[in-house]
């Protein structure tokens, strides 16, 4: 029984002795990827924080189900990829940027862009 506690004790050293010097190593690619994804998540917002009040009616018009966004608002929406709107507001669903961007060119009197 004496040597069931020595060898515990030897396997969690061993243990803590293996986590402190291989996690820095395997946390590295972790790291430079959450870098990565918040680098493009500030890359999507800087779109839509220049326009006054866009996130606010963004959010309005999704939850009071009817849209009106300003003529900067559109411009920023216009502005950005359907995966960068994804990354900003991911709980709003990937179907409501093409509302908010059809509402913008109704709203500019331009022709749609073309379904994929």
């Amino acid at each position: 029984m004496r040597n069931v506690g020595a060898i515990s004790a030897a396997a969690l050293m061993m243990m803590v002795v293996l986590a402190c010097t291989a996690s820095p190593s395997l946390a590295r690619p972790v790291v430079e990827e959450s870098k990565t994804i918040v680098d493009d998540i500030e890359k999507c917002w800087a779109a839509v924080i220049g326009a006054s009040g866009c996130i606010q009616d963004v959010f309005s018009s999704f939850f009071t189900g009817r849209i009106n966004l300003s003529s900067q608002c559109c411009a920023a929406i216009e502005g950005i990829s359907d995966n960068c709107f994804a990354k900003i507001f991911p709980f709003l669903g990937s179907g409501f940027n093409p509302l908010l961007k059809g509402f913008c060119v109704a709203q500019s009197g331009a022709a749609p862009p073309p379904m994929a």
